[in-house]
């Protein structure tokens, strides 16, 4: 939000900082799993998921690095295997290449490791000085992490790119290789071009029963009736049951006095502002000077007709992100900005605009729009949230035992019994597709699974849905089977003039490259009464005015000499027969501006494929040398409990040598 001042969300550090250089490294190895060696009687927690050069990575290791990326947002079933696969990958990686730091003789100090956590999150140590152990506990615990597991991952992350800088030090990249990605980047084409609409051409198609009979025919099997299930549905409805769960003023206050914390809301104020910034990081005494002169020039527009600030946000801020949006920056705390623009915009009354602030970044107008002092919520105001909080704490674990003695009494009662006894809501449905929506539910791809993998007559296990968990009982199976031409006759009509104008666009496509050849694009268009556009001049990354994207037809048009005509190309749904008018070289000075952002791009990407080549070399390497390996059955069993709430305690804080 804050892109140029304000402190990088903590989370997103955690996650995507300099210490976990793997982030930018493509894994491409594939585990083979192995048998297991645990003991089943100890919690599946405290055993091993996989060893690597004997150190064990724990099923508490896998299930907090699994909700940490997870986020806390929920993951569909159909993604945790591939999610669950990634995160174990990186562990194991991550490990690897930490031993093989401390085998090249390389162990982080205690030094290396505060630098890297004032580096990771500045916030610990607010002018310098570290916040402590049971502040830091609570900043760390947004990332589901505990101080101990923060300093095992910055010495952990330290070790890594220790082997990356070893691995990747010596990778350069040729002045002719920065030249020529340079062109790529913005060598310019112009082309005339005749676009071929095939749903355009749709209305030149001749509908007749006998061609609407030969189509239907020739591809029955698209509409045949799918499969269809006749269904009774069981909901334990999370919602309603929580509503009826009761909660004592008593319960209320002892949540209340807990989490006082979350009732507690800091001083904020609301800001905007326009941002000059230097040329670079390391801005000279000229630069300085330079951009002064420019946010003072811009500050006297601003004195002169304040109401016209975000107006002259939008045309003169360098903050992209915000300037867009008249340069509001929305509510800020203390210690999220830098220290001069903190001190500025806590200090200035409501409605009133800086002079020129400095920072590191550049030269800020602020203008301040409320000031919010720090307060408590009384406890009168939160009730009935916390009302409903304790409700829905209590409800999963309800609407659970309700499901499981429904799905028992199921085996042997009528559904719609089952739903009065237990006080569940109860469907009957009409034949229904997977694809249908079923009532009370909607569109599930979970149940309907469970549905249509259940034999008539049978009962499917509790299925967790949006509303709940549910379970339903297959009445009857309709089987798939031919319908009749007159009841699908207006899909079939629809996709008989889909192919038709398909065939249209092609072979008149094809006849007009045939011509352009010969003729040059524009006679063989006029004589076919077909409309020529000019494209503006576009790098392979451009796009046509319409808003289409030539990056599929780059690599042959720029490979083209001038009056050249290409062959037809599918463009956005279209047939394209276009024709090279020139091309424009870019020029000595822009590479000049370019070349250093081009050359550092470059030696990124080169570096993290170098990288990427060396871990998946190691970790074969190990993996043949008996030394990676992956108990299946415990991954198997932590990836299907995975959950937040699954996972172990964390120990309490201990101190470290942070300060």
């Amino acid at each position: 939000m804050l892109n140029f001042f304000r402190r990088r969300d903590l989370v997103v550090r955690l996650m995507l900082g300099g210490f976990l250089v793997l982030v930018c490294v493509a894994m491409v190895m594939f585990l083979i799993p192995s048998g297991g060696t645990n003991d089943t009687t100890t919690p599946i927690y405290q055993q091993t998921v996989a060893t690597v050069n004997g150190v064990a990575i724990t099923g508490g290791d896998f299930n907090a690095e699994l909700t940490r990326v997870e986020g806390g947002q929920p993951v569909p079933p159909s993604v945790l295997p591939m999610l669950g696969q990634q995160v174990l990958q990186t562990l194991v990686a991550r490990q690897a290449l930490a031993d093989e730091a401390q085998t090249l003789g390389y162990t982080p100090t205690t030094g290396d490791i505060v630098a890297a956590a004032r580096q990771q999150v500045p916030e610990l140590y607010p002018n310098g000085k570290y916040v402590g152990d049971a502040q830091a506990s609570q900043m760390i615990s947004q990332m589901q992490m505990t101080l101990p597991e923060f300093e095992a991952q910055l010495r952990q992350g330290l070790l890594i790119n220790r082997v990356y800088g070893l691995v990747t030090d010596p990778v350069r990249v040729s002045p002719a290789a920065v030249r020529r990605q340079f062109e790529q980047n913005n060598e310019k084409a112009v082309f005339a071009y005749t676009t071929l609409n095939p749903v355009t051409l749709q209305s030149q198609v001749r509908v007749t029963p006998a061609a609407l009979a030969a189509y239907y025919k020739a591809h029955q099997a698209n509409y045949n009736s799918p499969e269809r299930r006749k269904i009774e549905v069981l909901l334990a409805n999370e919602a309603m049951i929580a509503a009826q769960i009761p909660v004592t003023d008593a319960a209320v206050h002892r949540y209340y006095e807990a989490n006082i914390a979350t009732y507690t809301h800091p001083e904020e104020v609301k800001v905007a502002h326009i941002l000059l910034k230097y040329p670079s990081t390391n801005p000279t005494a000229d630069q300085i000077a330079a951009t002064k002169r420019r946010a003072e020039a811009v500050l006297k527009q601003v004195q002169a007709n304040p109401k016209n600030f975000a107006a002259l946000a939008k045309k003169y801020s360098q903050d992209d992100a915000s300037a867009a949006q008249g340069g509001e920056l929305g509510f800020i705390q203390r210690n999220q900005t830098v220290a001069n623009f903190e001190k500025v915009a806590f200090s200035l009354p409501v409605g009133q605009i800086s002079g020129l602030v400095q920072t590191e970044y550049g030269f800020h107008i602020i203008k301040v729009e409320a000031h919010q002092q720090a307060y408590v919520q009384s406890e009168a105001s939160v009730h009935d949230q916390i009302v409903a909080k304790l409700q829905r704490d209590q409800a999963t674990d309800r609407t659970q035992q309700l499901i499981n003695q429904a799905a028992t009494l199921a085996q042997t009662t009528p559904l719609a019994q089952v739903a009065q006894k237990l006080g569940l809501e109860y469907f009957a449905t009409q034949p229904l597709s997977r694809t249908d929506p079923v009532t009370g539910i909607g569109v599930n791809p979970d149940f309907a699974s469970a549905v249509f993998s259940t034999s008539a007559g049978g009962v499917t296990p509790p299925v967790q849905v949006a509303q709940g968990f549910a379970l339903a009982k297959v009445d009857a199976v309709i089987p798939p089977g031919p319908q009749p031409l007159a009841a699908v006759q207006d899909a079939v009509t629809t996709d008989f003039k889909q192919a038709e104008g398909q065939k249209l666009a092609t072979s008149e496509a094809a006849a007009l490259q045939a011509a352009a050849v010969k003729s040059g694009l524009k006679a063989a268009a006029a004589a076919l009464r077909l409309a020529v556009k000019t494209s503006p001049a576009l790098t392979r990354s451009g796009s046509l005015p319409d808003g289409t994207a030539i990056s599929s037809i780059a690599a042959t048009l720029f490979a083209l000499k001038p009056g050249a005509v290409a062959p037809v190309a599918s463009v956005g749904g279209n047939q394209m027969v276009y024709q090279l008018v020139s091309l424009q070289q870019p020029t000595d000075a822009e590479f000049a501006a370019q070349q250093a952002s081009i050359e550092q791009t470059l030696l990124t990407d080169r570096r993290n494929q170098v990288f990427t080549a060396y871990t998946d070399a190691l970790l074969q390497q190990l993996q043949k040398a008996g030394k990676v390996h992956i108990d299946d059955t415990v991954y198997q069993r932590i990836l299907g409990a995975a959950a937040p709430a699954g996972g172990p305690t964390a120990p309490p804080p201990q101190p470290l040598g942070l300060g």
